[in-house]
């Protein structure tokens, strides 16, 4: 019973921590005028919609099947924030790796590469500009986001840096249905 009641806690707790990602993410994006709160999530027909698609398939525009989905390398240090990113991620169709530090994506990118990676800017241990420019050397064709919601300094000047490697960017908070476009468009 004592295990029972742990288990129920921490899924409780996990809940609790991914809806204040949910939150934060919605309340950002709302104050820098992107679609209202509520309307940055799925709501249930959406979902509902996105299940009939199996997550090991693509839908072809043909409506074939076209083999695995996408591979999305996720890192960020947050892990609220990363679980909601890999539960939208995984919502609409693609498989998602996380690492919690560039360090640990690295790792993880040069033992399965992923068709795209999405990354923190500040982190512990290696931060975002360092993990972009360490894979970009490697796999200079590997598509790339890098997302920050600033630091002491603001994100100006590690945003400038990012586009110049090649990573498109997205100032945190952010809606989730930009994030969505933004995967589309580079994977596309």
């Amino acid at each position: 019973m004592e295990q029972f009641e742990e288990l129920v806690s921490a899924q409780t707790w996990a809940a609790n921590q991914g809806q204040a990602g949910v939150e934060y993410l919605e309340k950002g994006a709302f104050e820098r005028g992107l679609p209202e709160k509520g309307n940055a999530l799925f709501d249930s027909a959406d979902r509902e919609g996105m299940d009939h698609t199996s997550q090991n398939q693509k839908i072809s525009v043909q409506g074939e099947s076209v083999g695995t989905p996408p591979v999305i390398l996720l890192i960020d240090d947050e892990e609220p924030f990363r679980s909601v990113l890999k539960q939208v991620l995984l919502n609409a169709g693609y498989d998602v790796v996380e690492a919690s530090n560039g360090a640990e994506g690295i790792r993880s990118f040069y033992e399965k590469p992923a068709d795209m990676i999405i990354t923190d800017i500040i982190m512990p241990e290696k931060e975002g500009i360092e993990t972009i420019i360490e894979l970009k050397k490697a796999y200079p064709d590997v598509k790339l986001i890098a997302m920050s919601g600033g630091g002491w300094y603001g994100t100006d000047i590690d945003f400038d840096m990012a586009k110049k490697l090649g990573a498109h960017t997205l100032n945190k908070p952010f809606a989730l249905q930009e994030l969505l476009d933004v995967v589309g468009e580079l994977l596309n």
